[in-house]
Protein backbone atom coordinates (compact mmCIF):
# COMPACT_ATOMS: atom_id res chain seq x y z
CA UNK A 1 0.00 0.00 0.00
CA UNK A 2 2.98 2.04 0.65
CA UNK A 3 4.17 1.53 -2.50
CA UNK A 4 1.25 2.51 -4.29
CA UNK A 5 0.86 5.91 -2.33
CA UNK A 6 4.71 7.07 -2.91
CA UNK A 7 3.92 5.98 -6.92
CA UNK A 8 0.64 8.31 -6.80
CA UNK A 9 2.65 10.67 -5.27
CA UNK A 10 5.58 10.78 -7.50
CA UNK A 11 2.93 10.58 -10.60
CA UNK A 12 0.85 13.83 -9.84
CA UNK A 13 4.21 15.92 -8.94
CA UNK A 14 5.81 14.88 -12.07
CA UNK A 15 2.46 15.61 -14.16
CA UNK A 16 2.19 18.18 -11.73
CA UNK A 17 5.77 20.12 -12.11
CA UNK A 18 5.00 19.68 -16.28
CA UNK A 19 1.45 21.62 -16.21
CA UNK A 20 3.08 24.12 -17.49
CA UNK A 21 4.42 23.28 -20.64
CA UNK A 22 7.84 24.88 -20.11
CA UNK A 23 5.90 27.68 -23.07
CA UNK A 24 4.04 30.80 -22.90
CA UNK A 25 0.28 30.34 -22.25
CA UNK A 26 -1.08 33.26 -24.06
CA UNK A 27 -4.55 32.66 -21.81
CA UNK A 28 -6.02 31.07 -25.10
CA UNK A 29 -5.36 27.78 -24.25
CA UNK A 30 -5.50 26.45 -20.61
CA UNK A 31 -3.26 24.35 -19.43
CA UNK A 32 -4.80 20.59 -19.86
CA UNK A 33 -5.66 19.12 -16.26
CA UNK A 34 -4.00 16.20 -14.54
CA UNK A 35 -5.98 12.82 -13.29
CA UNK A 36 -5.25 14.17 -9.79
CA UNK A 37 -6.75 17.57 -11.10
CA UNK A 38 -10.13 15.76 -12.81
CA UNK A 39 -10.36 12.20 -11.47
CA UNK A 40 -14.38 11.84 -10.44
CA UNK A 41 -17.00 9.16 -10.11
CA UNK A 42 -18.84 10.03 -13.37
CA UNK A 43 -16.02 10.19 -15.64
CA UNK A 44 -13.39 7.95 -14.04
CA UNK A 45 -14.33 5.88 -11.34
CA UNK A 46 -18.38 4.51 -12.74
CA UNK A 47 -16.83 2.83 -15.40
CA UNK A 48 -14.14 0.88 -13.81
CA UNK A 49 -16.94 -0.22 -11.36
CA UNK A 50 -19.11 -1.51 -14.18
CA UNK A 51 -16.57 -2.94 -16.23
CA UNK A 52 -15.28 -4.35 -13.23
CA UNK A 53 -17.23 -4.72 -10.11
CA UNK A 54 -20.77 -5.06 -11.37
CA UNK A 55 -20.60 -7.85 -14.25
CA UNK A 56 -22.42 -11.38 -14.08
CA UNK A 57 -24.74 -9.88 -10.95
CA UNK A 58 -21.56 -9.30 -8.52
CA UNK A 59 -22.39 -6.02 -6.94
CA UNK A 60 -24.71 -4.64 -8.98
CA UNK A 61 -27.09 -7.48 -6.93
CA UNK A 62 -25.27 -6.74 -3.59
CA UNK A 63 -22.83 -10.24 -3.55
CA UNK A 64 -21.43 -10.15 0.02
CA UNK A 65 -23.43 -7.22 1.17
CA UNK A 66 -22.18 -4.72 -0.98
CA UNK A 67 -23.66 -3.21 -3.98
CA UNK A 68 -21.44 -0.97 -6.24
CA UNK A 69 -24.27 0.74 -8.44
CA UNK A 70 -24.33 4.20 -6.99
CA UNK A 71 -21.95 6.74 -5.95
CA UNK A 72 -23.22 6.82 -2.60
CA UNK A 73 -22.60 3.45 -2.42
CA UNK A 74 -19.33 3.00 -4.12
CA UNK A 75 -18.00 6.53 -2.06
CA UNK A 76 -18.83 4.88 0.83
CA UNK A 77 -17.10 0.87 0.49
CA UNK A 78 -14.25 3.38 -0.79
CA UNK A 79 -14.11 5.57 2.53
CA UNK A 80 -13.89 2.56 4.72
CA UNK A 81 -10.73 1.60 2.66
CA UNK A 82 -12.40 -1.90 2.00
CA UNK A 83 -13.20 -1.66 -2.15
CA UNK A 84 -9.07 -0.23 -2.22
CA UNK A 85 -7.43 -3.05 -0.49
CA UNK A 86 -9.95 -5.32 -2.68
CA UNK A 87 -8.70 -4.70 -5.82
CA UNK A 88 -5.08 -3.70 -4.68
CA UNK A 89 -5.57 -7.06 -3.00
CA UNK A 90 -3.40 -6.59 0.16
CA UNK A 91 -2.93 -8.99 2.69
CA UNK A 92 -5.57 -10.02 4.46
CA UNK A 93 -8.51 -8.63 2.30
CA UNK A 94 -11.51 -9.98 0.20
CA UNK A 95 -9.46 -10.32 -3.36
CA UNK A 96 -11.49 -8.27 -6.16
CA UNK A 97 -12.62 -8.95 -8.78
CA UNK A 98 -13.07 -12.38 -7.76
CA UNK A 99 -12.30 -15.19 -10.28
CA UNK A 100 -10.55 -12.19 -12.87
CA UNK A 101 -7.34 -10.43 -13.16
CA UNK A 102 -6.46 -7.56 -10.99
CA UNK A 103 -7.38 -4.49 -12.01
CA UNK A 104 -4.86 -2.45 -14.18
CA UNK A 105 -2.22 -0.41 -12.59
CA UNK A 106 -4.16 3.16 -13.81
CA UNK A 107 -7.78 1.50 -12.92
CA UNK A 108 -6.26 1.07 -9.27
CA UNK A 109 -4.46 4.37 -9.34
CA UNK A 110 -7.85 6.24 -10.31
CA UNK A 111 -9.61 4.72 -7.81
CA UNK A 112 -7.10 5.84 -4.54
CA UNK A 113 -6.82 9.04 -6.35
CA UNK A 114 -10.55 9.49 -6.60
CA UNK A 115 -10.31 8.53 -2.61
CA UNK A 116 -7.86 10.71 -1.39
CA UNK A 117 -9.13 13.43 -3.20
CA UNK A 118 -12.50 13.12 -1.13
CA UNK A 119 -14.46 11.08 -3.98
CA UNK A 120 -15.85 13.80 -5.87
CA UNK A 121 -19.29 12.84 -7.99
Amino acid sequence: MKKLLIATFVISFGLWSCKGGGGTNGGDNPAPKTLADSVNYTTFVKPIMTKSCNLAGCHSQGAGGIDLRTYAKVAAETQTGKLVASVNRDPGAKLMPQGAAKLSTRDILIITTWKTKGCPE
